[in-house]
């Protein structure tokens, strides 16, 4: 094994982070590290104080079934995946928060993140996920950046 064992990659599914999974799944093979792709789904559990159950539940299901969609692209955008050992992980919440709670309850050593991801100007005014993530980490963090 290599110095990093268990990498934490986070993806919404962008080009950017696209990318950063790519990076990391060459990251994982070359210090023969097991790689974690976290996707962090905002919460819709609010939904459900304005719409009926059965609505919400399907608005729920069509979600997941997005976000598995999406997992499977990977794999056949990125090639690198098929010859390192990963798993995917679903949270759900706001995603820098959901990220630093992921790390601290697994054992990483290194997290992954894209310099930007799908949002807009909230970034703007509120700060990116990738800088809350490296300002509060406690494990090392990679930043990629799409050229």
């Amino acid at each position: 094994m290599g110095i990093y064992k268990h990498i934490l990659v986070m993806t919404d599914f962008s080009l950017d982070s696209e990318h950063a999974v790519k990076v990391s799944a060459q990251m994982a093979l070359f210090f023969n590290a097991n790689l974690t792709i976290l996707h962090v789904a905002h919460d819709e559990s609010q939904f459900s104080l304005f719409i009926n159950k059965n609505d919400y539940a399907q608005i729920k299901e069509k979600i997941d079934e997005e976000i598995k969609d999406n997992f499977k692209q990977l794999e056949i955008k990125i090639p690198e995946l098929r010859e390192v050992q990963y798993n995917e992980k679903v949270r759900r919440g706001t995603p820098y928060v959901e990220g630093l709670l992921e790390i601290e309850s697994g054992d990483y050593d290194l997290v992954v993140v894209g310099s930007h991801g799908l949002s807009g100007i909230r970034t703007f005014f509120y700060g990116s996920t990738s800088e809350k993530i490296v300002r509060r980490s406690p494990v090392a963090v990679h930043i990629t950046r799409l050229k």
